[in-house]
């Protein structure tokens, strides 16, 4: 249970999250909530508060991450343990996923498709305090079409009544969002990344009966058509983004007029760029490669043609989040802070850009920013801390030395206390 408490360190990141406050304190009261950010000098009695002198480490608000499949293996058997695992082995995966994400620093945590059976009870569980966790945004089964992308841990739903019907399925069970294939996906053999799965219409129901419950949409796309339907019918937010051509000998056909509505209209774009990055990482170390799906084995986009898309849309105001598309090959859970360093190893994002997207900016993309994403009275005092300054050096953020969620350590000294 949180207790009032004082977090000191040499660095803290400032309300806006693009500057140090040196030598201050974080103060936290009964609820996990914090309640003041002041210079460590200025502090006057503790007495009955615990004092964490956390030392010469950079504290910031805990990692956001947008995009994760608790119960997926982030192997190259995830399709494999995916088709041949049973509920129960995917609870104890998801378990032992959420802790990893939560000890290197992710504190808010977006599942974009686990069965219900699994993502349900776990998030019940970490709210409980029963097994240690990032608070959990969940959507449950993605709405696939039948034998389309992930449709082995989906909802099949083929017409507009039954993608209706899906979605306030979802919500009875407590989704916070709805997930909808909006193409096939590369890790389903039985779907075509390059094709449109719904069109136009479908997907329009689904986004005015979600708005209609309170909920928002967010849909997979990596074909060009796919993601003009998204647009035509104001779906919320596009994961992946590829631009895929149809034609299977072409690697895009990507839309820069496509590119400037999305951003004129405020949609969220999540890019999965740091799972690239992982990708090439792991393979540079001796890693096998991922196979690569038959739709686009002809012309496989670019690391170079998809970076150059990502750099004009980002140029044209479309806003990314920060989502690996954890539990995939190589996207393990305790990577989140790939997001932020391809943002700006790949993408021109300054550090404190890249920290940025990677907590305020994807909390307000995952509509939390009242609660969380920065270090703000009255917010959830979520902290990790690292040591280094990652302003200078963005691949500081890749080793948490402190967590703290809700004013609770969870690991302190770079050990485990969870």
């Amino acid at each position: 249970m949180p207790e009032p408490a004082i977090f000191k360190a040499s660095r803290i990141a400032n309300s806006d999250t693009d500057g140090w406050l040196n030598e201050h304190a974080v103060v936290t009261d009964d609820a996990g909530r914090i309640e003041a950010v002041v210079p460590a000098a200025t502090l006057g009695d503790a007495s009955g508060m615990r004092v964490y002198d956390l030392g010469d480490v950079s504290l910031l608000p805990g990692l956001v991450e947008a995009h994760s499949h608790l119960h997926c293996s982030a192997d190259l058997e995830a399709y494999a343990n995916i088709t041949s695992e049973n509920d129960d082995r995917f609870v104890m995966r998801a378990v032992g996923a959420a802790r990893k994400a939560l000890l290197s620093g992710v504190t808010t945590m977006r599942d974009l498709g686990s069965r219900n059976q699994v993502a349900f009870p776990v998030r019940d569980a970490i709210e409980a305090g029963v097994v240690p966790g990032p608070r959990l945004l969940l959507a449950g089964t993605p709405i696939t079409t039948t034998a389309g992308h992930c449709w082995m841990f989906g909802t099949e739903a083929d017409t507009v009544d039954e993608v209706v019907k899906a979605v306030r399925g979802q919500v009875k069970l407590g989704a916070n969002l709805i997930k909808i294939m909006s193409t096939g996906g590369n890790f389903t053999p039985t779907s075509n990344p390059r094709t449109p799965q719904y069109p136009v219409e479908t997907l329009r129901a689904a986004v005015v009966e979600a708005e209609r419950l309170g909920v928002y949409v967010v849909a997979h796309s990596h074909a060009a058509a796919g993601i003009r339907h998204c647009i035509d019918a104001g779906v919320h937010q596009i994961i992946h983004c590829r631009w895929l051509s149809s034609d299977p000998t072409v690697p895009m056909d990507y839309d820069p007029e496509g590119a400037t509505r999305l951003a004129a209209e405020g949609r969220w774009v999540d890019p999965t760029i740091g799972l690239a990055t992982l990708g090439e990482e792991a393979r540079a170390a001796g890693a096998p490669p991922r196979k690569t799906h038959w739709s686009v084995a002809a012309a496989r986009p670019s690391r170079e043609q998809i970076v150059e898309m990502l750099q004009d849309m980002r140029d044209r105001g479309v806003r990314f989040t920060a989502g690996l598309d954890m539990g995939m090959a190589y996207a393990d859970f305790d990577k989140s802070s790939y997001n932020a360093i391809t943002f700006v190893e790949s993408l021109g994002y300054t550090p404190w850009e890249g920290i940025a997207a990677a907590t305020s900016v994807t909390a307000g993309a995952l509509r939390v920013e009242d609660t969380v994403g920065s270090l703000q009275p009255g917010k959830y005092a979520d902290m990790m801390s690292v040591a280094g300054d990652p302003s200078t050096d963005i691949r500081a953020l890749a080793s948490s030395v402190d967590v703290v969620k809700g004013g609770v350590p969870v690991k302190l000294g770079g050990k485990a206390l969870v």
